[in-house]
């Protein structure tokens, strides 16, 4: 009997019941400081080549030919993702600056949850229409379509 009693002054003890509590919640990985690669430019002629493509698509967790394809669309220029060196060609002259802009606002509208603010969300295709899903919440947006 006297093990029942000390369950009950545990559940009744505060403190006891949120280091629980912080022992079973995982950590939020999504913080406001996230921070994303500055794009390495190089411009020649009237291309635009963003040396570390890959490392900033891996940043945003997110498929470099899809952010390749928002890019795209927002420059409304062409343009051509190389696997092999994790690089991006663009066919239209654009400043750094321009173009980490471009990569916020995909941050902001394709990565992070509207909902909790964690990083931690993917991207479905459902039919016609894209969500951006949070796996930190369970949270369902739709975004616009790129």
């Amino acid at each position: 009997m006297e093990g029942s009693s000390d369950v009950k002054k545990k559940l009744l003890d505060y403190e006891w019941l949120l280091n629980r509590l912080y022992e079973k919640v995982p950590p939020r990985s999504g913080s406001t400081e996230y921070k994303i690669p500055e794009p390495q430019v190089i411009r020649i002629g009237s291309q635009t080549i963003i040396r570390n493509f890959r490392e900033i698509a891996e940043k945003l967790k997110r498929d470099p030919q899809l952010v390749a394809r928002y890019l795209q669309k927002e420059l409304a220029t062409a343009g051509s993702y190389d696997p092999n060196s994790g690089q991006l060609v663009l066919n239209v002259k654009v400043s750094r600056r321009v173009i980490s802009q471009f990569l916020n606002i995909f941050f902001k509208n394709y990565v992070r949850c509207p909902t909790c603010g964690s990083i931690d969300t993917r991207l479905e295709k459902r039919g016609k229409m894209w969500v951006l899903v949070c796996e930190a919440c369970g949270a369902e947006q739709p975004v616009k379509p790129f």
